[in-house]
C-alpha cells in the first residue's frame, strides 16, 4: 500500500514539478539563444483561419498588413463556411494582396490550414488566429531564429491576454512560458502556440491529411530532425476566455490532441527521438491525468493516514487542496489569482479528463463555433 502511495504522487507531481525542475537544470548547461539578421528576409506567408469573425477579421488584417518586416509577406485567410460578413470584408482587401479561400462546408481549423499551406507561397510560414494582435515586430521575430541555425525548423511565439484582469488561462500560460523557455535553450520546445508561430516550409509535414494542429506540426519538425525554439520576442495578444469558456476549450484541445499524442509518441519511437517520446509522455499524457492520480493518493493516503506521522500530514495536505479548490470554485470573485491556484488546478484537470473520455468514447470535438463560444475562441 505504502508502494503504491509514493508511486501515484510521484506520478501526478512528475509533470507539474518535477519535470519542470530537471528542464532548468538541463537548460544551466546551455547559454542562452542570441539570433543575428539573416543577410536575406525570407519570404513570409501568414495563414489565418476564420469562422464568423466579422467583428475582429478587419482589425486582424490591418495588424498584419502593418507589420515590421524587411521582407515579402503575403497574407491568406481560409473562411471556415462563415455565415456572417467575414468573406466580403477580406474580400474588400484583395487589392492590397490579401487572398480568400472560402470552404463551403465546416471542416474545422487543422484542415482549412492544410488548403492555405497549398495555396502559399512562402519560405516561412505564420501561423495565427482571426482575433489575435500582433505586436508591430512580431513577423519579424517569428522569422528571425531561422537566419541563426538552420536546424531550427519551428520558432513559438508569446501569447499574453488582451484583458484586464486574470482567468485561469492566462495563470496557466505563465508557467507554460517559464517551461518554453527552459526547453528552447534545448532546442527541444514542446508543441506551439496556435496564436502566434511559424515554421519553415519544408518542416510543414502533418500527421494525416486531415491534420495541420499548431501541435502536431511543431512535434513533427522535431521527429523529422528540426529543433523548436521560443521566441518571447514574437508577441501576440488575445482575449483569455472565462473559466467556462476555458473548460470547454481545454475539453476539446484535450479531446484532439490525445490521439495526436500518441501518433506522434509512435512517430518519435521510430525515428529513434526518446528524449521526445518521454517529453510527450510526461508533459502531455501524464499531465492530463495529473488529477486522477493525485485523488487516488489521496485515497491511498486516507487508508494509510493512521500508520505514520508522514502519511497523515500528507493525507491532510492533499486534503487541504481539494478544499480550497472547492473553496475557489465558490469563492473565485473575492480571491486573489495566488489563493486560486488549487481550482485552476482542477479546472484544467477536470477539463483534460472530460477531453480524454471523449476521446475513448468517440466523440471528440474538432471543430468550434463562435456563437457557442461566446468569443474569443480559436480552435481546431
Amino acid at each position: 500500500m505504502s508502494t503504491l502511495f509514493w508511486c501515484l504522487l510521484g506520478l501526478s507531481a512528475l509533470s507539474w514539478f518535477i519535470y519542470p525542475l530537471v528542464l532548468a537544470l538541463a537548460g544551466l548547461l546551455f547559454r542562452k539563444r542570441a539570433w543575428c539578421e539573416p543577410e536575406r528576409w525570407p519570404d513570409v506567408s501568414v495563414l489565418v483561419a476564420a469562422r464568423n469573425e466579422e467583428g475582429s477579421i478587419a482589425a486582424r488584417i490591418e495588424n498584419l498588413l502593418s507589420q515590421d518586416y524587411p521582407g515579402s509577406l503575403e497574407i491568406l485567410v481560409a473562411s471556415d463556411a462563415s455565415v456572417d460578413r467575414t468573406d466580403a470584408i477580406v474580400e474588400t482587401y484583395a487589392d492590397r494582396g490579401v487572398r480568400l479561400l472560402r470552404s463551403p462546408e465546416r471542416l474545422g481549423k487543422p484542415a482549412l490550414m492544410r488548403r492555405l499551406f497549398d495555396l502559399s507561397r512562402g519560405e516561412v510560414l505564420v501561423f495565427t488566429d482571426a482575433d489575435t494582435e500582433f505586436s508591430p515586430g512580431t513577423v519579424r521575430q517569428l522569422v528571425l531564429p531561422y537566419g541563426s541555425d538552420p536546424r531550427i525548423g519551428c520558432v513559438d511565439g508569446s501569447r499574453v491576454n488582451s484583458l484586464e484582469g486574470r482567468t485561469c488561462e492566462s495563470v496557466y500560460w505563465r508557467y507554460e512560458k517559464a517551461l518554453k523557455e527552459a526547453c528552447s535553450r534545448l532546442g527541444a520546445v514542446l508543441g506551439a502556440t496556435g496564436a502566434v508561430f511559424s515554421l519553415r516550409r519544408g518542416a510543414y509535414l502533418p500527421l494525416t491529411p486531415r491534420r495541420a494542429d499548431d501541435f502536431e506540426l511543431a512535434v513533427m519538425a522535431r521527429v523529422i530532425g528540426f529543433s523548436c525554439v521560443y521566441n518571447g520576442a514574437a508577441v501576440a495578444a488575445e482575449p483569455s476566455p472565462d473559466d467556462e469558456r476555458q473548460y470547454r476549450r481545454m475539453v476539446r484541445i484535450v479531446s484532439w490532441m490525445v490521439t495526436s499524442c500518441l501518433l506522434l509518441m509512435g512517430r518519435a519511437l521510430s525515428g529513434g527521438r526518446f528524449v521526445l517520446f518521454l517529453q510527450l509522455l510526461v508533459h502531455k499524457l501524464l499531465r492530463w491525468l495529473a488529477g486522477l492520480f493525485l485523488v487516488a493518493a489521496t485515497v491511498v493516503g486516507g487508508l494509510l493516514a493512521g500508520e505514520g506521522t508522514s502519511y497523515a500530514v500528507l493525507f491532510w495536505a492533499m486534503a487541504a487542496f481539494h478544499a480550497a479548490a472547492l473553496a475557489g470554485l465558490t469563492l473565485r470573485g473575492a480571491l486573489p489569482s495566488k489563493l486560486l491556484v488549487p481550482y485552476y488546478f482542477w479546472l484544467m484537470n477536470a477539463a483534460s479528463l472530460e477531453g480524454i473520455l471523449r476521446t475513448l468514447s468517440g466523440r471528440p470535438v474538432e471543430t468550434w463555433d463562435r456563437s457557442r463560444a461566446g468569443g474569443g475562441e480559436s480552435g481546431r
